[in-house]
């Protein structure tokens, strides 16, 4: 039985991009003759423009300065990869290795080695993707954005993503639903002042409103990822209805309002009754006073007694 061919992996690595160490003749041609395949030449750094697809849009400027130094002392090990600009003869897009790229430039480098390679407009974004994610450089942020890039642009099922890219589907779809979470949230996350933990947790929420309350909240207030889900589960638990009393409550609560309403005519104060919940039928009257001349007020009209004076 013939199988269907499977498209070509990417996730084999930049091994396709890169070619064998050449002779030296061959590193240092850098003729403007077209290459017939991918073909490694020393490029003025100028010629070179970042690619517009780059998932990656956080470079750390301390570990930046620290591969600029590196390269001044040791010079650039690891070519870049580029294209040829259609847009601008003589110049060229990088497809991988822009971070080396931006390094070369703070240390004042002139010329990079670089693997020139005819890659299709389409294609950039992809190879840009596997570049990062070999080298662990996105955020998770990053990494669901330039999944998400992938999806639209190429057509890509979720299961078609993980298999050019050699993952889980679970993990593409673990990442993408990261996207669900408003853009603010997403940049609490990119700044690390919220976990993956704790953006994870904010995903069982409904509103994009609860989302971010909650997202402060938890900065503010220093919560674990478990707080955080504690949190979510009590905002997610619906409300319980007010049980409606049935018939026989509702005409006792009108007796005692009318007993209550009786009473306080005839006594002059507010009067409570309360009935006992252990035992039925039963239950205590509460009569306030507000000073010595009210309780003597109240003791004579309850007990039919006069006062001394007054007898």
């Amino acid at each position: 039985m013939n199988l269907p061919k499977r498209p070509p992996a990417l996730g084999r690595g930049l091994g396709a991009l890169i070619p064998q160490a050449p002779a030296p003749a061959a590193a240092a041609d850098t003729s403007a003759a077209a290459p017939s395949g991918p073909a490694l030449r020393t490029l003025p750094i100028e010629q070179i423009a970042a690619n517009p697809d780059q998932p990656r849009k956080q470079f750390e400027p301390v570990l930046l300065r620290e591969l600029a130094d590196s390269l001044k002392r040791h010079g650039l090990l690891q070519p870049v990869v580029v294209t040829p600009n259609p847009g601008l003869p003589g110049h060229y897009i990088l497809v991988a290795g822009e971070r080396r790229w931006r390094a070369a430039q703070l240390a004042g480098l002139q010329e990079l080695p670089a693997v020139v390679r005819d890659t299709p407009e389409s294609d950039r974004l992809e190879l840009a993707v596997l570049e990062n994610l070999q080298r662990l450089d996105l955020t998770p942020i990053e990494e669901a954005q330039a999944y998400r890039q992938l999806i639209d642009v190429r057509g890509y099922t979720q299961d078609q993503l993980a298999e050019r890219l050699s993952k889980d589907r679970s993990t593409i779809a673990n990442a993408v639903r990261l996207l669900r979470l408003p853009s603010k949230v997403q940049d609490l996350v990119q700044d690390g002042r919220l976990s993956m933990g704790h953006a994870r947790a904010l995903l069982a929420l409904e509103h994009a409103a609860d989302m971010l309350s909650l997202a402060y909240e938890a900065i503010e207030k220093g919560l674990s990822v478990r707080a955080v889900e504690r949190a979510v589960r009590e905002r997610l638990r619906p409300a319980e209805p007010e049980a409606e009393p049935d018939p026989e409550t509702h005409k006792r609560a009108v007796i005692v309002r009318d007993l209550e309403e009786r009473l306080r005519r005839s006594l002059g104060v507010k009067v409570a009754v309360r009935s006992d919940s252990k035992k039925k039928g039963s239950g205590t009257i509460e009569v306030p006073y507000g000073s010595l001349d009210e309780l003597d007020r109240l003791l004579e009209h309850l007990l039919g007694e006069r006062s001394d004076d007054e007898a």
